[in-house]
């Protein structure tokens, strides 16, 4: 039982589905005890994600989403974004116990058989790495946990579990070691658990489980190192008959090549077009594939293969693509009777092709499902008011295996605070309910993670301008303008479903702005099931522009063309609650000095006569009632001093020397951390510490400070 939100879940026609498909089977076998060892097995076993499980389960997730959140009949509460824990007011977690002792918080809870398949903790500060929270797994009503320790060094592929099965993503913890439970599952965490998610699986009554043991895992080592070679070595089997297709196809029209016709299986399909130059060619060519007259795919190659907008190398375990431009795909797509492979060419411009598949062998039982590709996109996508985009919306029996997310954000601010709301078999409130886009895709503090990473399981092949190409430097850099595209295929975290399946994504962005959606979705499913993407021509061709790059806003001074930094507060003399009185507060326009320099509205505020040893205190209001993070811009000049900030009494930034010996030019972002606000406002403390020893004095110049909601 999921503790966490209220489910409803259509056990019979689970039960029905299941009793039909067994009474079909030529044969039936008892399933296989679920094990460490059996669940590390299924992980690599990319024939048996072709095939409705054996062992039944539906997927649930235990995470910190906002418990305001309850019905879509109700905006306010099911777009609450606080989806965290930091204090004794937030709730979002099961509850608290103290029979050990110290406090014990509660994060998941499961009674009967089940295996954690997935876990993920972002670090609590996104400029420090780390957690000193201690995780604790009670299994089966034990009162000593199984597993304990701290929860990064545990699970970030360098400690309990080695990579890629657990691994270190973009400012958080991941681990995909499966911990099965035969009777329950109870998890711990030592203080306010901040975000978390725990996705597992939740088996029927009749499915046998072996509870995790240290002494199993220990046992199972050979196992575990053999499938962490594999995960890190995906190239698929070349046994099997290869078909190729090598064209050149011409804007407008579509090419295509049967093949063989038997029960059997793609187990391979590559693709490589002879130019990239156009980034947009990747969403005008489409791949199609029919299998048994039935066409199951039509998805822009993109976003089939991973890639997004423009070739944008990664590898994963289902994908890759490769710097040459060859994209290949090791989905097994097994059919009946007959199969074709076309590319569309929505463009004007003719392209070339070069495809060529892997067919094997497949024998075909009730358990064998097809597999299905299907696109959506849409620009202008409104982020107010706040709302659920639906990537898919699944009839019938099957499983849901991944998805391709490609964005564009037209301006700097993050645009992934949106939680995913996954529905499965006519359930009335989501059994899955994220905590924000980038956690789905295994990173967060999305703000600042551009960067490009790869996982067998889940990347960002392309972010802001960085790729795996052009990687993005130690900078501090907060800009998510422009693509994304983040991509999640599933193992043991796959989704079965009986009678239906919907996945919705919140829009969800700090700005109101216009964004594009574009997302690609995998599935497997039976000849009847159905979907509610079909193909999409003329989205697929409407491909988003980006903005200029979006630093600055328009503050429209009658008679002026001064431009304000976005979400500035200007430093007036009017916000300073405390100085000596050596110090002269002076508003400087800077522009009229004609220096060199970017400041907001081109002016500052002057500190003039500081000198060693002054204090300075400044109330800046908070523009927000959650934690905002504070950025500083100022000037450095030849005669300024080395100051040293502070937040509502918590050190912010030491020692910054703002002299320099040529023309006066303006310093920063100095980014001073994220604070909660006190009074609605922020003290801001300005000590001068010392000066540079070419530096003719110690005053200094603040030109304002950037506040932004923490995300």
């Amino acid at each position: 039982m999921n503790s966490q939100a209220p489910l409803t879940l259509t056990r019979v026609a689970l039960l029905l589905a299941v009793a039909s498909s067994l009474l079909s089977s030529p044969i039936l076998v008892a399933a296989e005890t679920v094990s460490i060892g059996s669940l590390l097995k299924e992980m690599v076993d990319r024939d048996q994600v072709a095939r409705y499980p054996e062992s039944d389960y539906r997927l649930k997730q235990a995470s910190s989403y906002n418990r305001a959140s309850k019905t879509p009949e109700d905006p306010k509460g099911w777009f609450n974004n606080f989806d965290r824990s930091t204090n004794e007011t937030h709730k979002n977690y099961v509850r608290v116990e103290e029979t050990r002792g110290p406090k014990e918080y509660v994060v998941m809870e499961d009674e009967g058989a089940g295996a954690i398949v997935r876990f993920w903790v972002p670090w609590k500060n996104q400029l420090q790495p780390g957690s000193d929270v201690v995780i604790r797994f009670y299994l089966d009503g034990a009162s000593e946990p199984a597993i304990e320790g701290n929860m990064f060094d545990l699970f970030q592929g360098k400690g309990l579990v080695p990579f890629p099965l657990a691994h270190e993503s973009l400012r958080s913890a991941v681990s995909f070691f499966p911990i099965p439970y035969a009777k329950s599952c109870k998890v711990t965490m030592s203080d306010h658990p901040f975000f978390f998610q725990f996705t597992y699986r939740e088996y029927d009554d009749a499915v046998a489980v072996k509870t995790f043991s240290i002494e199993e895992f220990k046992a199972t080592k050979p196992l575990i190192d053999k499938t962490c070679q594999k995960l890190l070595n995906p190239n698929a089997s070349t046994t099997g008959e290869a078909v190729n297709l090598n064209v050149t196809v011409d804007g407008g029209n579509e090419k295509s090549v049967s093949l063989p016709a038997r029960d059997a299986a793609i187990t391979s399909l590559s693709l490589k077009l002879g130019s990239y130059e156009d980034p947009n060619v990747t969403r005008h060519v489409v791949l199609k594939l029919s299998f048994d007259d039935k066409e199951t795919v039509w998805c822009p190659i993109g976003e089939f293969f991973g890639s997004g907008i423009g070739l944008n190398p990664f590898q994963g375990w289902y994908r890759t693509v490769d710097t040459d431009g060859t994209m290949t795909c090791r989905w097994v797509m097994p059919y009946r009777k007959n199969a074709k492979v076309s590319i569309a060419n929505l463009g004007n411009e003719p392209v070339e092709v070069e495809l060529s598949a892997t067919v094997g062998d497949w024998n075909w039982d009730s358990s064998s499902m097809y597999f299905h590709a299907g696109w959506r996109g849409q620009y202008p996508v409104p982020t107010r008011p706040y709302s659920d985009w639906n990537y898919v919306t699944l009839k019938g029996r099957g499983v849901y295996v991944g998805d391709t997310l490609t964005i564009m954000n037209p301006v700097q601010r993050w645009w992934g605070e949106g939680d995913e709301k996954i529905f499965v078999d006519g359930e009335a409130f989501p059994s899955i309910f994220g905590t924000g886009t980038e956690d789905y895709y295994a990173y967060s503090w999305g703000g600042r993670s551009t960067d490009f990473y790869e996982h067998p399981f889940h990347a960002q092949p392309f972010s802001h301008k960085y790729n795996k190409l052009n990687r993005k430097p130690k900078i501090d850099e907060k800009n998510t303008q422009g693509f994304s595209t983040e991509t999640r295929t599933r193992a043991l975290d796959t989704m079965p479903f009986a009678t239906s399946l919907q996945l919705d994504m919140e829009v969800w962005s700090w700005t109101d702005c216009d964004m594009g959606y574009g997302v690609g979705v995998y599935w497997y499913g039976d000849f009847e099931t159905s979907s509610n993407r079909q193909p999409e021509p003329m989205e697929a061709l409407n491909v988003p522009k980006v903005p200029k790059a979006e630093f600055t806003a328009e503050k429209g001074k009658p008679g002026g063309t001064e431009r304000a930094f976005k979400n500035a507060v200007e430093m007036n003399p009017e916000q300073v609650i405390s100085k000596p009185d050596n110090i002269v507060l002076r508003p400087q326009n800077l522009k009229r000095l004609k220096l060199k320099g970017s400041w907001s509205l081109d002016d500052q505020l002057l500190f003039k006569g500081a000198e060693i040893g002054d204090v300075v205190e400044l109330r800046v209001p908070a523009s927000s009632p959650v934690a905002q993070e504070l950025t500083l811009h100022a000037t450095k000049s030849r005669d300024y001093g080395i100051l040293r900030f502070s937040v509502n009494g918590k050190p912010a930034a030491a020692n910054v020397d703002f002299y320099f010996g040529e023309q006066a030019t303006s310093y920063g972002p100095i980014v001073l951390g994220a604070f909660d606000p006190v009074d609605d406002a922020y003290l801001l403390r300005v000590e001068v510490v010392g000066k540079n020893a070419k530096s003719l004095g110690s005053v200094f110049g603040i030109d304002c400070l950037t506040l932004r909601d923490s995300d």
